[in-house]
């Protein structure tokens, strides 16, 4: 999850610096395809940043050492000499010279040094892509004035449509600053908003019909209503008050890819920056979580000790029921019932004996489940049965131990993903070898997690930044054979291989729920303080 931390960050500081930007394309954004296509709902973006001052937000990120070390300054050099804010500053710089105007450096200053929402959205690949920004100012009404005489005439910047805002008629307009490059920027007393993408609002197969919520969002983040301008804030659930700093919320789907369903209780997370410092926040709903308790002391004393990187989320298992069914039809028998007999929060772990692709799972079934066929029902409808091998671990202190294997090829080599049921434990991994790792750990021939943790009914997440290093460095350099890629593979021995010396220097870390929500005093979503705190050998 630091990784994540930083992640965040640096996503959030492309937004800022690609935010730079005051304006949008002449035309042609119809071509670029329409953003709607995409399914983008511009009523709920995945990520939200509130800040003081833009400008200031990557400074601010290299205050984190592993951030400061990883990053390095090159990551400030690197958003100040994007292709895309230079391809800005050269064409507010051209609209200003050639219109006689005294605002081309001037608008970006507008936008970068005031308070400030950027809300992102995921493009279809994943990534936080495209965003919205949103500004008051005071001495917008001189600009406007004279971005609307341009834009009748001026080859880059022209009016792409029209909103209406608290009554009035207000443009829209679109710069191109760059090949394949548009911008839309909307203005009303004293509010801005900034799109980077015009498909976000035009999203017809004409290029001009709007999309009617997406529509809705722009006029409401520019109406003068501060209740409207702040509708992101609800489904965050943020207060108003302006941040002294930066507060970046990210919600738990993007950072799950899309899993989170399956853990609703865990809603987003959140790094605030004030003092000179960062703090950390979990949104746990209360009421989700009476379906499943998020105590993982059950987990880290079964899971294997040093691990790369450990995560638990409390799961609804209920909300498992449409996947097993879907899966009857493949199984010797029904496995839909397995929903109704897991309970408690899941781990996913990596290890660096193993890749990165082959993580192990971790859950927990209710005291005296009978029902090992099924989970047999259940490997062979997911990974096949017809040569799976079945094999008895033998009779232990907490009941008999099953395990289930296969040889499976793959564009990656060939894997044995084994399932096993040991006593209340249930553990699968695409790499048998992690299953064996925790059977021996619920046999008490191997050491494990809990070892080492203080009080692990509130430790959510443990890091190891030496071993994730590690197991970066041989995935990548395994992608990267030096005789078929000689040019990637000299640019991650220079680059890559430094920031991940860096990152081996820090010890390893977990993170700590600050209190559980308890049942009966707690109740709906509110954010939960997280520590990092490093892990004693």
């Amino acid at each position: 999850m630091l990784n994540k931390k930083i992640l965040i960050g640096s996503v959030a500081g492309v937004a800022v610096v690609a935010a730079a930007v005051a304006g949008y394309r002449i035309f042609g954004w119809n071509q670029m395809g329409p953003v709607n296509g995409l399914k983008l709902d511009l009523a709920h973006p995945d990520a939200l940043v509130r800040t003081q001052s833009l400008s200031t937000l990557p400074r601010d990120l290299l205050t984190v050492p592993l951030a400061r070390d990883v990053l390095r300054e090159e990551f400030l050099f690197y958003y100040e000499q994007s292709e895309d804010r230079l391809g800005l500053k050269g064409s507010l710089r051209r609209i200003a010279y050639e219109h006689q105007l005294n605002w081309g450096d001037q608008l970006l200053r507008m936008v970068l040094d005031q308070p400030a929402e950027v809300a992102l959205w995921r493009d279809a690949d994943g990534s936080l892509k495209h965003f919205a920004i949103a500004v008051s100012r005071n001495q917008l009404t001189r600009v406007l004035e004279e971005a609307g005489k341009v834009a009748l005439k001026d080859t880059q910047m022209s009016v792409a449509g029209s909103l209406r805002v608290d009554g009035d008629t207000v443009p829209v307009y679109a710069l191109n600053y760059a090949y394949g490059r548009t911008l839309l920027f909307a203005a009303h007393g004293e509010r801005l908003v900034i799109l980077s993408h015009p498909g976000m609002l035009y999203g017809g197969a004409d290029g001009k019909a709007a999309d009617g919520t997406a529509e809705k969002t722009v006029t409401s983040l520019l109406a003068k209503d501060t209740g409207k301008q702040q509708l992101f804030h609800p489904q965050f659930h943020l207060d108003q008050a302006a941040p002294n700093g930066h507060s970046i919320a990210v919600k738990a789907d993007f950072l799950s890819f899309g899993y989170q369903p399956f853990f609703g209780a865990l809603e987003a997370l959140r790094f605030d920056f004030s003092k000179g410092a960062w703090q950390s926040a979990v949104l746990l709903d209360a009421a989700k979580l009476k379906k499943s308790s998020y105590d993982s002391s059950a987990l880290w004393s079964q899971l294997p000790h040093a691990p790369s990187a450990c995560f638990t989320v409390p799961v609804d298992w209920s909300s498992l029921q449409p996947v097993l069914k879907r899966l009857d039809g493949k199984a010797g028998a029904p496995v839909a019932p397995l929903a109704e007999h897991l309970q408690g929060p899941a781990a996913a772990c990596w290890y660096g004996n193993s890749r990165l692709h082959t993580p192990v799972f971790v859950a927990t079934r209710k005291a005296g489940a009978n029902d090992d066929a099924l989970y047999a029902s259940l490997f062979e409808a997911g990974i096949g049965g017809k040569d799976a091998v079945r094999k008895s671990a033998g009779k232990g202190d907490k009941g008999d131990t099953i395990r289930w294997e296969r040889t499976v090829a793959t564009p990656a080599g060939q894997l044995k993903p084994a399932l096993a049921v040991a006593g209340n434990t249930v553990v699968f991994s695409p790499d048998g070898k992690l299953v064996d790792q925790v059977l021996a750990v619920h046999r008490k021939q191997a050491p494990a997690s809990s070892d080492l943790l203080p009080d692990a009914a509130r430790t959510v997440g443990l890091i190891a930044p030496a071993s994730l290093a590690q197991l970066i460095q041989r995935e990548t350099f395994d992608t990267l054979p030096a005789k078929n890629e000689p040019v990637l593979r000299a640019a991650a021995d220079a680059h890559l291989v430094p920031r991940l010396d860096a990152l081996k220097k820090y010890p390893p870390m977990r993170m700590v729920l600050q209190k559980l929500p308890q049942d009966g005093k707690d109740d709906g979503a509110a954010w939960v303080g997280l520590d990092w705190q490093a892990v004693k050998p």
